[in-house]
């Protein structure tokens, strides 16, 4: 059966958005990262630390510009512990909803990168493509995904991980590898082609390794309004 792009992404781009399943209840949440810079309006996503330079941009193209990135973070609860939980005493109507927020979380994921080119509504979502797809990079949906092995990924232009690509190991680990790495989505980020003042923003991806589709919105009007890339969290 298709894959319905746009209910699967209404359920991360939303906030306060939630999702249940057997052992997790997920509550979604937008973290702000910045503007990016897009020199050359071509958008790349790649794992930046082991294929920067390497990976084609998509097919679509954007203007030049400056354009805001958001991480959306699934905070994840327990469904165990919500279920075996019971309303504090004079309280005995209380939800799971309620329960969720007043029990503590047991992690965070990045569950999506979100970089938004025009803020308006987005009608209709297609899968982001990349010229000449090598078929062993589609997932089980038929969608190009690129592979992470790093545990982080980037939505950025091309030229700044060309840029990137030249960088010594020894400045790449102090800049993108820092012990302890920092909690959901963990962004870190460097102006990597100081000519244009582009630069790579890297977040964690979902459970860490694996392959990561991305897709593009368009406005009414059929312009690009946004791309997002999904983890695989919920």
């Amino acid at each position: 059966m298709a894959v319905d792009i746009g209910e699967m992404l209404n359920r991360l781009l939303v906030e306060g958005a939630r999702h249940v399943d057997d052992a997790c209840d997920y509550r979604l949440t937008g973290v702000p990262l910045g503007d990016v810079t897009l020199p050359t309006g071509r958008v790349v996503a790649c794992d930046p630390l082991v294929h920067p330079g390497e990976t084609p941009p998509f097919t679509v193209t954007v203007p030049p510009g400056r354009y805001p990135l958001r991480a959306w973070v699934a905070v994840v609860h327990p469904a165990a512990a919500l279920a075996s939980g019971s309303p504090p005493s004079g309280s005995p109507t209380r939800d799971r909803a309620s329960l969720a927020r007043d029990r503590p979380e047991s992690d965070r994921r990045t569950a999506a990168l979100h970089l938004a080119i025009r803020d308006e509504p987005v009608v209709a979502w297609e899968p982001a493509a990349v010229p000449d797809a090598d078929r062993a990079l589609l997932d089980e949906d038929g969608f190009w995904a690129y592979p992470v092995d790093s545990g982080i990924g980037t939505l950025a232009d091309e030229c700044a991980l060309a840029a990137l690509k030249t960088w010594t190991y020894a400045r790449v680990e102090r800049v993108f590898l820092p012990e302890p790495s920092p909690p959901a989505p963990g962004a870190l980020r460097a102006i990597t082609d100081p000519a244009t003042g582009a630069g790579v923003v890297a977040v964690s991806t979902g459970w860490g390794e694996g392959a990561y589709a991305t897709f593009v919105g368009r406005t009414a009007e059929g312009e690009v309004a946004s791309f997002v890339t999904d983890f695989r969290v919920v």
